[in-house]
């Protein structure tokens, strides 16, 4: 069972059995700084990302950030990306991950599944706080519409990823094309492996996000279908963090568009990202109610 690392210490009369051990730790460390010793290193903030992108690439992403975070926290931070997004979930509902980013559907399943946890901020391109993406085919595919796809290899990502499976399916099912059961459904790690599958014509169409289309549009993928719109990625904590280190992670990520080493931070993160910006709970309202159907 995860252990929960103890922010604060208060005066308990009878701690409970599970607390002393942290209560130790924090007796060793005042006792390190009264005889002016070096205290023990404190134990590193996780940074929890969803594996949308190969494992490399995704620590490249959020390694700046990370370093920024740990300069100013005066803590370590680690990236860790999750095996799957059913896995990220799950570690953040069990409060395993200090700081996770996840994508808006599997957001929704997490709060669904665990309750609320607190947000810090969500990811603004280009000013708006929204994602998008498509449904693509090779440019000399005779595929021009969803009614095309009958019958048709498809490509899909991970089951709980927003853009590259649970909206293009939900689009799909309301225009008569199921595909949840067809033989011809193929799932890859990734949006761009799915971009790949494509245009080596493994798969006759997939769903991507638009950041992916894109960039192989001048490769050869053609869209026939822009996918709906639904609130961006955001940043949660975990359900117990200190209030203290909450807020100064919250106003570190809210700041970032103010300096330049924070605009590179954001472009690191996405080519067109402007900002982190705040958010509520009910900005996914709308996803939740275009799941429902």
């Amino acid at each position: 069972m995860p252990y929960k690392r103890l922010e604060s210490m208060e005066y308990l009369p009878n701690p409970p059995r599970s607390l002393r051990p942290a209560l130790l730790l924090a007796s060793v460390c005042l006792l390190f700084t009264t005889m002016g010793l070096a205290a023990p290193p404190l134990e590193p903030l996780i940074l929890g990302v969803h594996p949308y992108l190969s494992y490399p690439e995704i620590k490249a992403r959020f390694r700046p950030l990370a370093h920024l975070l740990a300069n100013r926290l005066k803590r370590p931070v680690e990236v860790r990306v999750g095996s799957s997004y059913a896995e990220h979930v799950d570690h953040i509902g069990k409060d395993d991950i200090d700081i996770a980013y996840l994508g808006p559907a599997p957001y929704v399943k997490l709060v669904a599944q665990y309750g609320k946890k607190p947000l810090l901020a969500r990811l603004e391109r280009n000013g708006k706080a929204v994602l998008d993406g498509h449904i693509v085919v090779r440019h000399d595919s005779p595929v021009r519409s969803l009614k095309d796809l009958h019958n048709k290899s498809f490509g899909l990502g991970d089951p709980d990823s927003t853009m590259s499976s649970v909206i293009p399916l939900t689009v799909l099912e309301q225009a008569g094309v199921n595909l949840k059961n067809s033989s011809q459904l193929h799932r890859f790690r990734g949006h761009t492996n799915i971009a790949l599958a494509v245009l080596s014509g493994r798969i006759e169409a997939g769903a991507v996000k638009n950041e992916v289309y894109k960039h192989y549009a001048r490769q050869g993928l053609r869209s026939i279908q822009r996918l709906p719109e639904v609130p961006e990625h955001l940043f949660v904590a975990r359900a117990d963090m200190q209030d203290g280190l909450l807020e100064a992670i919250r106003s570190l990520l809210r700041s970032l568009h103010t300096t330049p080493q924070g605009r590179s931070i954001l472009r690191s993160l996405h080519r067109d990202a402007t900002a982190l910006g705040p958010l509520s709970d009910s900005d996914y309202d709308s996803l939740r109610s275009l799941l429902s159907k």
